[in-house]
């Protein structure tokens, strides 16, 4: 009797631990010692620099010089330093109309249309009619301005629902770029490659620097104050990661949460990197710690709904997650009793901080927004239970809250933001669209990527299975495909959610839009073999430190 699975009570086999554990961001303890190399920090330069720059920024007279600038300062990842001076100077050059008065340079249209919503302005997609002939495409002539053709295709990316231009800038600016290659001299021929892997809007902002920094060196004319400046401050922000790494570290490692939960992922240098993608300013190093604990236990009660609680464990589970009171723990496993107690005090310690430095309890959000979590993991597990294949409306509306992105992201605005008011508290408890677009668009990559290989794990479905059941005479790679078109529709929803007027400020939408950009190149570096590794990428951007060769 003892070996005969009753209802309810079977605990899953963890065929899906393997996948779970390869591919892991995590270093090795002697990536951990840093190499013994420590860089010197010339404080007072840096802030002289800092000065100068400033002057610069509000100096320049001519709009097309400014416009440059401020995109090389963006791009260097640098620009949380000019915030005042850059809003300022995008601010008259929207007001003076100057994007949609430009002479017919595509070049500078373009960047000024996407610097410009970049910074939340409602600027018309009607600025590139210009670049139209009589029958409403774009001009066949353009193709011999690559320059153009691709600040075209960067800025193609920032479209909204319901722009048609800017699809037919995209299509047309891609087909250009991708005939191009072979006539092109190798610097422009790298940077078209690098685009086209992934564009500018998609990549995360301080890996993208890394990368800026190495080609602005080549630049004959650089600005050479610039560059020392960025290189220092890339070097100062990786020195007080590598801090924040070192303590998190220490915290899993004395938590012994690993040792106990053998089945669960054990991956916390990379749960770190989503604090640090989304937001790596220095006045919230505390904050990026804590969301990091918050990131770990998204996964590691993912792993328990997904991998090894039974049926009944996990409603206790959830039922003790609602009532939110440690006393109601006596009844569960030891080891779910165990993550439980730790969440609580995680939690607990979070709403502290946030009522000790703003002055609001938010202990009741919290406790909703992993409520709501573990309900949607125990739906999951509930439909594997009994075999239940979702329509394809169903998952995705259960999916966008198993993903932990609301959970992460509700803890990333009090935590990682200036800006906490009572009325933004309110707005991130419910899911809003600057929360469902990353949430969808990570649910979707996520079922993506598991369609690769994992045919044979025996695991609830994905979208693209609840799709093909739903659409029985679609294809495997249609049903890819329209994944990837509901994917750009997100980043269009998401697009939108970030222009002005917004109930969230601007220091919020750019945390939903780095959140998306992390799965963005997390998951198509995996399944389109983009780039380097993100192991790699993660271990530059966190572990070494970068130098100008001249």
């Amino acid at each position: 009797m003892d070996n005969v699975p009753l209802p309810g009570l079977t605990r899953s086999t963890p065929s899906f631990h393997t996948k779970k554990h390869e591919n892991s961001c995590d270093f090795s303890n002697n990536d951990l010692h840093f190499n013994g190399y420590e860089v010197d920090f010339n404080i007072a330069w840096f802030n002289d620099m800092k000065k100068n720059l400033m002057r610069m920024i509000t100096a320049t007279i001519d709009d097309t010089e400014t416009m440059v600038l401020i995109d090389n300062i963006q791009r260097l990842s640098i620009s949380y330093h000019f915030e005042a001076e850059i809003g300022e100077r995008l601010d008259r050059i929207y007001r003076s109309g100057i994007v949609g008065d430009c002479d017919d340079d595509l070049y500078i249209v373009s960047l000024g249309f996407r610097l410009l919503r970049q910074h939340g302005y409602r600027v018309s997609a009607d600025v590139f009619n210009k670049f139209k002939d009589e029958s409403g495409n774009f001009n066949s002539c353009l193709s011999k301005d690559v320059i153009g053709i691709l600040s075209l295709y960067e800025a193609s990316h920032l479209g909204i629902q319901g722009e048609e231009y800017m699809d037919e800038a995209l299509a047309f600016s891609l087909k250009h770029l991708k005939a191009s290659g072979s006539r092109l001299e190798p610097e422009l021929a790298k940077t078209v490659k690098h685009a086209l892997e992934l564009p500018m809007h998609f990549r995360m902002p301080r890996l993208e620097s890394m990368y800026y920094i190495k080609v602005s060196e080549r630049d004959l004319g650089r600005n050479q104050d610039l560059l020392e400046f960025a290189v220092m401050d890339f070097n100062m922000v990786q020195a007080m990661h590598k801090q924040e790494l070192k303590e998190v570290t220490r915290w899993w490692r004395d938590l012994g949460l690993a040792d106990m939960l053998t089945f669960a992922r054990d991956k916390i240098h990379e749960w770190f990197m989503w604090p640090v993608v989304i937001s790596s300013e220095s006045e919230f190093s505390v904050g990026r710690v804590d969301l990091t604990k918050v990131v770990a236990f998204i996964h590691i009660i993912d792993d328990i709904y997904d991998i090894y609680g039974t049926l009944d464990e996990l409603q206790q589970f959830t039922d003790a997650i609602k009532r939110w009171d440690p006393m109601v723990t006596r009844g569960l496993p030891e080891y779910m009793k165990t993550c439980y107690l730790v969440l609580y005090d995680v939690a607990s310690d979070i709403s502290f901080k946030i009522f000790k430095n703003h002055g609001l309890n938010v202990m009741g959000h919290l406790r909703q927004a992993w409520t709501s979590l573990c309900e949607a993991f125990l739906v999951e597990a509930t439909w594997f239970n009994c075999g239940y294949v979702p329509s394809k409306e169903e998952y995705l509306k259960n999916g966008v809250t198993s993903s932990g992105v609301h959970v992460a992201l509700v803890h990333a605005f009090l935590l990682l933001s200036p800006h906490v008011t009572r009325e933004t508290v309110e707005l991130a408890s419910h899911n809003s669209q600057l929360i469902l677009s990353p949430a969808s668009i990570l649910r979707l990559w996520d079922d993506l990527s598991a369609t690769v290989d994992e045919k044979e794990r025996g695991y609830d479905p994905s979208y693209i299975e609840c799709y093909i059941k739903q659409h029985k005479d679609e294809t495997e790679e249609n049903a890819k495909q329209h994944t990837r078109d509901l994917i750009a529709t997100m980043w269009k929803k998401l697009n939108q959610e970030c222009l002005d007027p917004s109930p969230f400020p601007h220091s919020i939408t750019k945390m939903a839009l780095n959140s998306s950009r992390m799965v963005q190149v997390m998951y198509q570096s995996e399944i389109d073999s983009v780039g380097s590794t993100l192991k790699d990428q993660m271990k530059s951007l966190l572990l070494e430190p970068m130098s100008l060769n001249s």
